[in-house]
């Protein structure tokens, strides 16, 4: 007897709500913080990418980005894994590895390009992370429909967790889930231990939500809104945008009392990103004229840039001038980007080691600004720690991933129509963490970086699949004419 093969789209299906679980497990166990928790999630996400080999990616273009992502992902790997060989008299050697010869006697050192190679190890699993999960998510999205139930199932969760942390905050304050909460009382955090890390987090549930109420909206007649007598099947968009206008107010509402400044204003940003680029569309399912669209659409567009050039240079500009003011009163971060930079300029182009930087850091803090106390795990600044961590190599992988999620998502955002909110969302998704990675960590929280990473691979397969699948099908008409 003769098993029955498993449908591809049924097995599509199951990995996704796996991807799902995997996800929404390491998010509520603190992100993924532990070397418990992100072991479990990295070795998850790996056997998920097993699996997705079993639902080979079709679009061409599609296939070539997951191929990109695996490659990069290798290729990060083997340079972290040859910061941490012992390199004996090579000159790529650490000169922390060097002065410790001196120190010992004549002892032979590990010479070793990372100064941490425990640590550079260590971070391995963090690093695979949202690269495999964005490579399990683009299996999981062939068509419009898994892309867009993909992201659903992300965008609910962010509004559950959400509400959640909201009522966790009035009702157990002091409890972070089931253990007490030592960090950031006063402060919404959710599952989180760091409130900038639950306040990216949030920043990208409401994104992802905002593009569903978006979607929503283009099915509202305003013309008919009140009406009272419509038919019953017509009513459906009601709730549905009923419930994503409550879980973007959620969501909101969440990342409001993080009262993470940063995420805060990248969030703003990142909406407005959205509302512009929507407002260049029809939002609804009227029909203006013409002549009316094209006479609005160029002031609004202009309208839309000036004010997120305002927003960008209130809320950024003038932070950074109050932080600089208030240096020793507050957290001394720009002081420590001064001396991150110093530590980039001693390591470069080689690095100190990935996730090196807690071991070099000390010698190069300043204390006249960032204090004798306190112990820095992080720069607070995604870019400046990863110059640091892999030198060069980071400046090129930074530019293949940006270049490539930007041009993959531009070109849905020109080309798609009704699904077009998706790419538009992973657009302001990628200003929002790019923005926050300035001046946070929040990229480096293992749970964070994959479940944007799984959304921006929602938002590309709708960006470039179905142009795929129209070039490729007409490919094959001409072929058998």
């Amino acid at each position: 007897m003769t098993a029955t093969p498993i449908d591809p789209a049924t097995r599509r299906l199951w990995l996704g709500r796996a991807l799902l679980a995997l996800l929404a497990g390491t998010i509520l166990a603190q992100g993924g913080a532990s070397t418990v928790a992100l072991d479990f999630a990295a070795l998850g996400l790996a056997l998920l990418a097993v699996a997705a080999a079993a639902a080979p990616v079709a679009a061409p273009r599609l296939a070539r980005l997951q191929a990109l992502a695996l490659l990069l992902l290798a290729g990060l790997l083997a340079y972290a894994l040859w910061q941490t060989l012992p390199l004996g008299d090579s000159p790529f050697a650490d000169a922390a590895w060097r002065g410790l010869g001196d120190a010992l006697a004549g002892a032979a050192p590990r010479n070793a390009v990372s100064a941490a190679p425990g640590l550079t190890l260590a971070a391995a699993p963090a690093l695979a992370a949202p690269f495999l999960a964005f490579a399990v998510a683009l299996a999981c999205c062939q068509t419009d429909d898994e892309a867009l139930r993909l992201w659903r199932g992300l965008a609910y969760f962010g509004a559950f967790l959400a509400a959640f942390g909201i009522a966790q905050e009035v009702l157990w304050p002091d409890q972070l889930l089931l253990e007490p909460k030592r960090f950031y009382l006063g402060d919404l955090t959710a599952s989180f231990v760091n409130r900038n890390t639950a306040g990216t987090f949030f920043g990208v549930a409401l994104l992802l939500n905002l593009a569903l109420m978006f979607a929503d909206l283009r099915a509202v007649r305003l013309s008919a809104l009140f009406r009272h007598r419509r038919r019953r099947s017509r009513d459906g968009w009601r709730a549905a945008l009923l419930v994503h206008v409550f879980a973007v107010l959620d969501c909101a509402t969440a990342l409001f009392l993080t009262r993470s400044r940063g995420a805060i204003g990248a969030t703003l940003v990142a909406a407005l990103v959205a509302a512009a680029l929507m407002a260049t569309r029809r939002l609804t399912a009227d029909r203006p004229r013409e002549e009316v669209v094209e006479r609005w659409r160029r002031p609004i567009v202009v309208v839309a840039a000036l004010t997120l050039t305002l927003g960008l240079f209130v809320l950024f500009a003038g932070r950074t001038e109050h932080r600089v003011q208030s240096l020793a009163s507050e957290d001394g971060r720009w002081c420590v980007f001064r001396s991150t930079l110093a530590a980039i300029a001693d390591h470069w182009p080689y690095g100190a080691g990935l996730a090196a930087f807690p071991d070099v850091f000390p010698a190069y803090r300043d204390t006249d600004c960032a204090g004798v106390f306190g112990v820095w795990d992080h720069a607070h600044d995604f870019f400046l720690e990863g110059l640091l961590g892999l030198g060069a190599v980071f400046v090129v992988a930074a530019a293949i991933v940006y270049a490539a999620l930007g041009a993959a998502l531009v070109r849905g955002a020109r080309a798609r129509r009704r699904m077009r909110f998706l790419p538009v969302a992973g657009l302001a998704a990628l200003v929002l963490v790019s923005l926050h990675g300035i001046v946070d960590f929040s990229l480096q929280i293992p749970a964070v970086a994959a479940y944007f990473s799984a959304a921006i691979a929602a938002a590309v397969a709708v960006a470039v699949g179905r142009t795929d699948q129209g070039a490729e099908r007409r490919r094959l008409e001409n072929r058998a004419a």
